[in-house]
């Protein structure tokens, strides 16, 4: 038996995060474990950052199409695996979102369709977004609505696997309501990487400064206007975008608040990186963020903002300094979930020993 596990090749994000700490967890169990790069593999496709994984790779061109091998796959990258017929598959779903919009991308018209049914009355700030080419909050926005449409509908196929791994419990709960039995469907935490929890358990609080981080990424059209609104009001907000994993930490260390109002398509990691480095984490109620099993950030600071809503921004701006005012008090309220980011590592292994137990089941069957 050998599990090849499905990758990009030279990309660093959080999927492929997830899939090198998988083959080295299944490595370190004794487990034949191989990472298989799609792309061009001309040049060494391992990203630095992984390189502290020590995971040996092969290029999936070149992977055996045989009843030994066994391709973990992560749900974005099913069509690279389409030639398989013989080797045993497992989708490994990271990120909901990105299937169903891989599935059905939506049309420009679609779009502008959105834009013209919901934000006529932000017409200057789309007129001025689409000039300096940062529409893409935008089309966040509209994404998330898309994409829960799309799901609500029950068309969305899933295909033929001999196992799901769910990265959360947004994803279970979307594998089963789409006909996946429960005993097909694996849960698998993967915890931060090591440099963020090894300093998460040095944080000195009482040395952090009145910053506020916010994760621009995946944001809505609320959070870079509740930025504006706090740097008018004299607030130091650093934003984090492809910023380097040494850089963010820096950032979460000196800052008290982090936003992330935005798209959750899995169980995020800068929320969880901004509670580990003790911030006060806001996130948007829905998605990967939704349940308290993905998410433990307190209710209080999951906004029931799901794509464009009646916002106070004034208020939303005067809940968050009276958070930086007062952060002594509310950083206490995120210790559970800080706790259990840094659990993570222990409940990571756990899953990962019932995954194996099914990877034997699956190769003898």
């Amino acid at each position: 038996m050998v599990i090849y596990i499905v990758a990009p090749a030279r990309v660093y994000t959080g999927g492929p995060t997830a899939l090198f700490q998988l083959c080295r967890e299944l490595r370190a169990n004794g487990i034949d474990a191989v990472m298989a790069f799609y792309g061009d593999v001309s040049m060494d496709p391992v990203h630095p950052n992984y390189k502290k994984y020590h995971c040996p790779w092969v290029a999936l061109n070149s992977v055996k199409d045989d009843e030994n091998s066994i391709l973990i796959v992560p749900e974005t990258a099913l069509d690279k695996i389409h030639c398989f017929r013989k080797a045993k598959r497992i989708i490994y779903w990271l990120a909901v979102d990105n299937y169903v919009l891989s599935l059905c991308k939506p049309s420009k018209i679609d779009f502008i369709l959105y834009i013209a049914r919901n934000y006529l009355f932000d017409l200057y700030n789309i007129v001025n977004a689409f000039a300096t080419k940062n529409i893409q909050v935008y089309y966040n926005a509209f994404v998330a609505k898309y994409v829960k449409s799309l799901i609500d509908s029950g068309k969305i196929s899933i295909p033929k696997a001999d196992l799901h791994i769910a990265q959360s419990m947004y994803a279970k709960e979307f594998l089963l309501s789409h006909g996946i039995d429960n005993n097909d469907i694996m849960l698998l935490r993967e915890p931060l990487e090591e440099e963020f929890l090894g300093i998460a358990r040095k944080v000195k609080c009482d040395i952090k400064s009145n910053v506020i981080a916010w994760n621009s990424r995946k944001a809505y059209p609320v959070a870079p206007k509740l930025v504006n609104i706090l740097r008018k009001r004299g607030h130091i907000v650093l934003e984090l975008k492809n910023v380097g994993k040494e850089r963010m930490i820096k950032i979460l260390l000196k800052s008290k608040v982090f936003i992330d109002v935005g798209i959750h398509p899995g169980r995020d990691r800068p929320p969880r990186e901004a509670t580990a480095l003790d911030n006060i984490t806001i996130v948007n109620n829905h998605g990967g963020c939704y349940r308290y099993e993905d998410c433990m950030v307190p209710t209080e600071f999951k906004w029931n903002c799901y794509f464009d809503c009646n916002t106070n921004y004034n208020k939303h701006a005067e809940d968050i300094e009276h958070y930086l005012e007062n952060y002594e008090y509310y950083i206490k309220q995120f210790q559970i979930a800080k706790q259990f980011v840094l659990s993570e590592p222990y409940v990571y292994q756990n899953d990962v020993k019932y995954i194996i137990k099914r990877l034997h089941e699956i190769a003898s069957g």
